[in-house]
């Protein structure tokens, strides 16, 4: 207890504090942590099953909702963008549904991530568990949400006659990608979230921005010149594209986008992770 009632450490210096962390003899190094996160694998089992059982539990329908929810907003997209433009695209609503699954999963997750910390506060203060475990349980159980929404999008390649191309053998990587990518955005966003409450206003703002700065509705290949660099250098374009290559053999993919998807995941968990250890002290005291 008398740790936790020092001040905590201003931001900066991350690469100072991260070294210091690693060579602490208490378990609180970076190593000690994804340590203690292996051995608690079956905590983090039942805190995903519990989640999935509490979002349906007073439902009728059910773990229907996981396919209807997604079905419903691809119906508003198409009513809206089918009637203003289809970006010359004959099967727009598959093309916009490859991308949009792997959307929403980003898109939940952060979302999610805002409360992730203070809706479990009780086990947070209470329980002797690596605190990344919840945001991750988040990011997991939005992953089995996705999963469970791709027969629709293998219902829409059946409609418009698509086959699955080999390019199916990227999907377990742009998956992976994605969690690392979607697990260090809800680290960091559960962090700040918990300390600073204007965030979670402003969330849902800042999500709208960035669904229309990503290639959800149109191709990359609208974006020319010195915008798509800059448009490319998001993380998630590369995997959204990788999504959309397996119905879409056609689709560019450029190494430069690769890179900056590996990049970029990692780059991203690693900051994510860095402010939410650093940021600990005080979200306890929030608490």
């Amino acid at each position: 207890m008398a740790e936790l009632e020092q001040k905590p450490r201003p931001l900066g210096g991350l690469r100072d504090w991260w070294e210091t962390e690693s060579r602490r003899p208490t378990g609180g190094s970076p190593a000690a942590r994804m340590h203690q996160l292996y051995r608690r694998r079956n905590v983090l089992k039942m805190l995903i099953l519990r989640d999935l059982k509490k979002r349906y539990e007073n439902s009728y329908l059910g773990y229907a909702w996981t396919v209807i929810e997604p079905a419903l907003l691809l119906g508003i997209y198409y009513l809206v963008w089918g009637r203003i433009g289809r970006f010359g695209l004959h099967d727009f609503l598959l093309f916009m549904a490859t991308a949009l699954m792997p959307w929403l999963w980003f898109r939940s997750t952060v979302r999610g991530a805002s409360s992730s910390i203070s809706g479990n506060s009780r086990l947070v203060s209470s329980i002797n568990l690596p605190r990344e475990i919840y945001p991750l349980a988040l990011a997991l159980t939005e992953g089995i949400e996705y999963l469970l929404t791709l027969p629709l999008v293998v219902i829409l390649g059946v409609v418009y006659h698509h086959g699955i191309s080999h390019y199916v053998v990227f999907l377990p990587i742009a998956m992976v990608l994605e969690l690392i990518l979607v697990t260090g955005a809800a680290l960091l966003m559960s962090a700040l979230a918990t300390l600073f409450k204007d965030i979670q206003r402003i969330l849902g703002s800042i999500l709208r921005v960035m669904f229309y700065l990503t290639p959800v509705i149109y191709p990359t290949g609208r974006i020319h010149g010195a915008a798509h660099v800059l448009f490319t250098l998001d993380p998630l374009v590369g995997i959204f594209e990788l999504h959309r290559k397996i119905y879409f053999p056609e689709t560019h993919i450029t190494a430069f986008m690769m890179v900056v998807s590996v990049v970029g995941s990692f780059l991203f968990l690693f900051i994510g992770w860095a402010v939410f250890i650093k940021l600990e002290r005080s979200m306890l005291k929030e608490l």
